[in-house]
């Protein structure tokens, strides 16, 4: 299991955001009525704030008033779970969560616990509409029933630690453990684009990635040399420097792990090759003269894998021409500073296998505003690939439009 928090300002957004997406169920609410809109229990929360604003430091308002929390079991972890089972996990982690103390790290007194069984919240179980994976989200109230603000410092480590306590407790896989087993399996797909690709050049390496589901990130000097680099999985990011064996994945030793997968494979294809003057046929081998014939791409397959976080995987098997359609078709919008294009086809590709709230959450990371906009939107019984295809483009573009502002006239 693993869990990751943060504060936010926008809390009338994050619990809209949890309570109505499709799918979504309110596991419980603490000090809230059960039976209000989010926009309504957002109000009590600032509510509660407003009472005890004289406590606060005039010269440092409480801007980031949310504390907002994911908590995202495996799917074997949580089989065959009812509802009760979801509400002690919420309970479970409130309680862990508050009792993570902090203090000598932070070197803050405030950071010896935190009181959120005392403040409101509401949690909320998420559905992924065609894998059946389901995790938490808590939109917690910063400031507690007595007017004290909960501490904030390392919240993320807190979140985490309280985290691999409930995995001990209840004899889950630990999160280190998680990060180590990613850490392999990415290793072993750099290794395996390495291999791949017929020269080392960094677009070609990062656009193999990027087709594996990654988003890497490089990182340039002043004469726009790679430093280093690091690739994101879901919403964890790993830098080079934590892949590989004896680091060989950085940049001042990548190109010699080309080089040396690269010369295994020389060695491999020579001792397969058949001997001078045999007429053994060798599928590797082709005339130059021979025609190579004309490929259908309708049947030609690609095979992607994503990831929304450390435990959420998502394999796609989708046509080169169904693929070619999506490519055609997708736009990114000039307002969106945070979304690259890799995003916009993620969305589509994860749209057109049916991964409709992977889809829409590749679409928020990415600064898409648009998130509810899949309600009751699907394939239609007439809708061949290539049509299904180009509808899913279509929806990936709005997905990934960030939320304009609405201007009223005077």
């Amino acid at each position: 299991m693993i869990a990751k928090a943060k504060v936010i300002s926008h809390g009338a957004n994050a619990i809209r955001y949890s309570v109505d997406k499709d799918k979504a169920e309110i596991v419980k609410t603490n000090l809230l009525p059960d039976d209000i809109a989010p926009t309504a229990m957002w109000a009590r929360m600032l509510a509660l704030q407003k009472k005890f604003e004289d406590k606060l430091n005039r010269h440092h308002p409480l801007k980031r008033n949310m504390i907002r929390m994911e908590v995202s079991p495996t799917s074997e972890e949580t089989r065959g779970w009812e509802m009760e089972d979801w509400q002690k996990l919420a309970d479970d982690f409130i309680r862990e969560f508050d009792t993570i103390d902090l203090s000598a790290k932070s070197k803050r007194k405030s950071a010896t616990t935190t009181n959120l069984k005392n403040s409101q919240y509401v949690v909320a179980l998420h559905h992924d509409s065609k894998s059946g994976i389901i995790h938490l989200h808590i939109d917690a109230n910063r400031m507690d029933m007595m007017g004290n603000v909960n501490d904030a410092h390392y919240i993320y480590e807190r979140a985490m630690m309280a985290a691999s306590r409930i995995s001990q407790q209840r004899g889950w896989t630990d999160a280190q453990e998680v990060s180590q087993r990613n850490k392999k399996e990415i290793t072993q797909d750099c290794l395996s684009v390495l291999a791949k690709i017929p020269y080392f050049d960094w677009k070609l390496y990062v656009k193999y990635l990027n087709q594996k589901g990654y988003d890497v990130r490089l990182h340039s000097d002043g004469n726009v040399k790679v430093r280093g680099y690091s690739i994101k999985r879901g919403n964890s990011i790993y830098k080079s420097s934590e892949l590989g064996k004896g680091r060989c994945l950085m940049p001042s030793k990548i190109e010699m792990t080309w080089a040396k997968l690269h010369q295994k494979n020389q060695e491999k294809t020579k001792s397969t090759l058949p001997k001078q003057g045999s007429t053994e046929h060798h599928p590797q081998l082709r005339p130059a003269t021979m025609p190579l014939g004309v490929v259908d791409s309708s049947s030609v397959m690609r095979h992607f894998d994503f990831f929304t976080d450390e435990f959420h995987h998502y394999p796609v098997d989708i046509s080169q021409s169904c693929l070619d359609v999506i490519d055609k078709n997708i736009t990114l919008d000039a307002d969106n500073v945070f979304a690259k294009i890799c995003d916009v086809q993620k969305t589509a590709i994860l749209l057109f296998a049916e991964y409709i709230d992977a889809a829409t959450t590749i679409a928020a990371q990415s600064g898409g505003g648009s998130g509810g906009a899949t309600s009751g939107w699907g394939r239609d019984k007439d809708d061949d690939d290539l049509k299904w295809a180009y509808r899913c483009a279509m929806m990936a573009n709005h997905l990934c439009c960030p939320r304009r502002k609405q201007r009223y006239g005077r």
